[in-house]
């Protein structure tokens, strides 16, 4: 029966998984059992997540439909308060920032420091990091820019990676992980499309920073395509905003190297896209 069950979740893209003791036995011993009763740990933008001790904020969307459930619905866009209570121990949020606009972010940030408890820490990752993005287009490293070679197996979330190169020019896949809705092979209306030759022209004249401002000062949130990038940021920038926020510390981190110990558990986190992301946490003194 337990294997019929298992087949039939599979068939409809969930997975069945059983905490081994050791993740559950690090939670009870940090934390207060009316802690873990609150499930204070909070992961805004959670897709798939699942977690007994945590609480799951998304935007709920037919784009994101098959990856969501037990989540509550928060659009970041609207910049109000987070429908938290202060307290929280632990928040997250995994390539998420991208996908809205800086102002949604910095809301997102002040209300992070808002209902965090002293000491309480906030785990920001998100991608692509431009300090990797950028100088890989310009040197032309094509295996850089692996993840549109991809593809998602059907009934399941699992990306099957193969070798056969794009057609797409490198600077037009470069801009729709940037700005998606200003990339040619995007599907999403836009008053402009830029081809890989303007792309080039643009990143020429002007520095890193500002090109990266051109492009996504063009874009907005489309709430029919929510995945779609819309600004970008690098290790310097989202500790910035972190800092104007309110956080008084702030580092940068790194794959599986949280300050707290149930975050260094890279089966639940920081598992999006390692080798292209970053990792920036912040904590409230």
């Amino acid at each position: 029966m337990r294997t019929l069950v298992r087949s039939a979740f599979k068939a409809a893209g969930l997975q069945i998984t059983r905490l081994p003791k050791s993740d559950i036995s690090l939670y009870e011993k940090l934390y207060s059992p009316e802690t873990l009763a609150a499930k204070r740990f909070y992961n805004i933008g959670a897709g798939t997540f699942r977690h007994p001790f945590w609480t799951n904020l998304d935007f709920v969307s037919p784009w994101y439909a098959k990856a969501q459930g037990h989540v509550v619905h928060y659009d970041l866009m609207k910049c109000e308060p987070l429908p938290i209570e202060p307290g929280a121990e632990l928040l997250y949020t995994s390539h998420t920032i991208e996908h809205v606009s800086e102002q949604a972010v910095a809301n997102l940030f002040r209300e992070a420091h808002r209902v965090l408890r002293a000491g309480g820490i906030f785990r920001v990752t998100t991608g692509p990091d431009a300090d990797l993005d950028y100088p890989a287009l310009m040197r032309g490293d094509e295996d850089h820019f692996y993840w549109d070679r991809s593809y998602v197996r059907p009934g399941t979330y699992e990306h099957i990676y193969h070798a056969p190169a794009t057609s797409v020019p490198l600077a037009e896949r470069w801009l729709h992980h940037v700005a998606s809705q200003l990339a040619p092979n995007d599907k999403s209306d836009s008053p402009k499309k830029f081809h890989a030759d303007e792309i080039m022209a643009i990143l020429n004249d002007r520095s890193m920073e500002d090109a990266l401002d051109y492009f996504t000062g063009l874009c907005s949130f489309n709430p029919k395509r929510p995945g779609n990038h819309i600004s970008w940021w690098n290790k310097a920038k989202v500790a910035r905003f972190l800092q104007e926020a309110g956080f008084s510390t702030v580092y940068n981190s790194g794959y599986g190297q949280s300050r707290a110990p149930v975050m260094r558990n890279t089966r639940h986190f920081d598992n999006t896209h390692p080798s292209m992301s970053l990792y920036v946490e912040a904590v409230k003194t």
